[in-house]
């Protein structure tokens, strides 16, 4: 069975990208028109590529934009927990069709039945409560829509605050085109009135699906300020063969801050039950955890050691053979 979809997410997935859309069929009257589920909410569909997670090929998801509109060949339903939307496939094709983003087209996808995000108004859903869903992607008109750089760890992030039936979300950015844009020009789309967002669930990691904003939609009514400029010192001078490199790589950062973050948050609730129950050493068929009090330690200052007893530095100081290497660091937006 071949299948139609108007693509609304094309965001970072390991080691590829993540498709997704709403499906579209032919009425009666020869007219394309939206499939729906039977509470009314729009018919989803998420190709799954026979991948080590199921990831679209960069070089097949980088011809699909945002409103295109996508054949799928020979689908087959496999769904995977939450992810119900799951269908494998033998071939995807782009149709040189597409959608307006004008907002009065946009609105005709946007979930009316769902009045939170997934279930609850937190950063992920965790494996327990997976069971009680069965949808696990949604397109929303947000308001108040905040676009920022999270600098209060230890590589910055790019997130999104926004307002959705009263409840304010702060989630990650998976969107590599609107991603793009923001980091060259992060003025110009820093605060937009109102947006079109794809919000998905991620794949389970260590007990939680995390909610992500897989797809970003500003409408053709909304303004934006056209007097901000590129950072000129921001020179792009990489080949293109790191293209795909790129992806990836800070697609795979962006999940180890998040969870580093999360594990330190529970390393601290640990520390702290320890603390008030007098106990200092833990032993479980998982765990050892031993608690080590604050104390003052002694550190050598090496540059400072060198520049008053450079003879006795050079002394004891041996050559060692290292293997090479590269420094990666994570530009920060200014």
């Amino acid at each position: 069975m071949d299948k139609y979809f108007v693509c609304l997410a094309n965001s970072y997935k390991r080691g590829g990208r993540c498709l997704a859309g709403i499906e579209i069929a032919y009425s009666q009257e020869g007219q394309w028109e939206i499939v729906r589920n039977e509470n009314g909410t729009p018919h989803w569909i998420r190709p799954i590529a026979d991948t080590t997670y199921g990831e679209i090929p960069y070089h097949v998801a980088n011809n699909i934009k945002l409103l295109s509109v996508v054949k799928l060949t020979d689908i087959e339903a496999c769904p995977e927990c939450t992810h119900s939307e799951n269908v494998h496939y033998s071939q995807i094709e782009v149709s040189p069709l597409s959608y307006s983003s004008e907002q009065n087209v946009l609105n005709h996808f946007v979930d009316n039945v769902h009045q939170s995000v997934f279930g609850n108004r937190g950063k992920a859903v965790s494996a327990d409560m997976v069971p009680g869903l069965n949808y696990s992607l949604m397109l929303i008109h947000a308001e108040n829509v905040l676009v920022y750089v999270d600098e209060n760890r230890e590589k910055a992030k790019n997130r999104m605050k926004f307002n959705y039936f009263g409840a304010e979300y702060d989630l990650p950015i998976t969107d590599p085109a609107f991603l793009e844009m923001f980091r060259s020009r992060p003025e110009h789309i820093a605060i937009i009135p109102g947006v079109f967002l794809t919000l998905s669930l991620g794949l389970e990691y260590e007990g939680w699906h995390h909610k992500l904003v897989a797809g970003v939609i500003i409408p053709k009514e909304t303004s934006l300020q056209q007097n901000v400029t590129p950072n000129p010192q921001r020179q792009n001078i990489q080949s293109d063969w790191f293209n795909e490199y790129e992806q990836e790589l800070a697609w795979l950062l962006d999940q180890k801050a998040d969870i580093e973050e999360q594990i330190n948050e529970l390393r601290q609730k640990i520390m702290k039950q320890m603390e008030d129950n007098g106990v200092d050493r833990i032993h479980s068929q998982q765990f050892s955890i031993c608690y080590t009090p604050a104390k003052a330690i002694i550190q050598f200052d090496s540059k400072a050691f060198r520049a008053e007893n450079e003879e006795l530095y050079s002394l004891y100081c041996k050559p060692k053979y290292r293997e090479a290497s590269i420094i990666v660091k994570r530009i920060k937006e200014e």
